[in-house]
């Protein structure tokens, strides 16, 4: 079978297939659209848990992480790839060997900047939290209450998504020494896990948690300082390479080029 014969019947089940979803679509309207998109995040999603679980992705953070955009970009890359191999009369086969280890580098990579986003946002919000969670435990709220407040106060992202679950589960009849340990086993971050044992210690021994709180959402600022100030000393270090190997050199041709030209011309004489 030629390429042109591929890419005809390409065209006619092209066509016949939006004719079908068009007709499907008036006929179920919008709810099939959103079963059928539900269905393919629960797929993902379940994919994702077993993966974490088999431990054959061990990236901290990946339960934050919503991990349809990943495996769409893994997908496209492989149909790209099927793609050009038709095009270049290749047999699918054939090119399925370096197909399947790209799509999974190209998921891999992105569930990993994607968990990487999703900490170094709760890293940013947690001292904001803490601080809330303190007024509002000082104004008398109830603990619940004022987790359940400060989760819909602060920016939505996945810190307000985890204090949100963890109020939720406390509503299932879940105790919350376990919901605290499943939070502790998503965030694998220290300063988070010192705001889940200043919650643990005080729903065990009755300490008052608003001093402790503010003074946790002081030294996590105070941390965030020190890592800024860092970040900021170890970019003179990164941008040295690129002065040296880029910018000196193009700076050098334009300041000594005149009398590179006139050596040149001296010579050539």
């Amino acid at each position: 079978m030629k390429i042109t014969d591929i890419l005809l019947i390409g065209l006619f089940m092209l066509a016949g297939g939006t004719l079908v979803a068009c007709s499907l679509r008036k006929v179920f309207k919008k709810s099939f659209l959103k079963r059928l998109i539900e269905a393919y995040k629960r797929r993902h999603s379940l994919f994702l848990e077993q993966l974490i679980s088999k431990k054959i992705l061990r990236t901290p953070g990946l339960h934050l992480v919503n991990p349809l955009p990943s495996f769409v970009y893994g997908e496209l890359c492989g149909l790209a790839m099927l793609f050009l191999a038709f095009c270049s009369k290749q047999a699918p086969a054939s090119i399925l060997p370096l197909a399947f280890p790209l799509c999974a580098c190209v998921v891999w990579a992105s569930l990993a900047a994607s968990s990487r986003k999703a900490l170094d946002s709760v890293r940013r919000d947690l001292p904001i939290a803490c601080f809330l969670l303190s007024l509002l435990l000082e104004s008398g709220m109830g603990a619940s209450a004022a987790l359940q407040e400060a989760a819909s106060s602060i920016p939505r992202g996945p810190l307000s998504l985890e204090l949100g679950d963890m109020v939720s589960a406390r509503t299932l009849g879940i105790s919350k020494a376990e919901s605290i340990k499943r939070s502790g086993e998503k965030i694998p971050l220290e300063d988070y896990q010192l705001f889940l044992n200043h919650i643990l210690q005080g729903e065990r021994l009755g300490i008052g948690l608003s001093k402790s709180l503010r003074g946790l959402s002081s030294k996590m600022l105070e941390s965030q300082d020190h890592r800024a100030e860092t970040i900021a000393q170890q970019a003179a270090v990164k941008l040295l390479l690129p002065l040296v190997c880029f910018i000196f050199p193009a700076v050098f041709l334009m300041i000594l080029s005149p009398v590179i030209l006139g050596v040149l011309n001296f010579l050539s004489r």
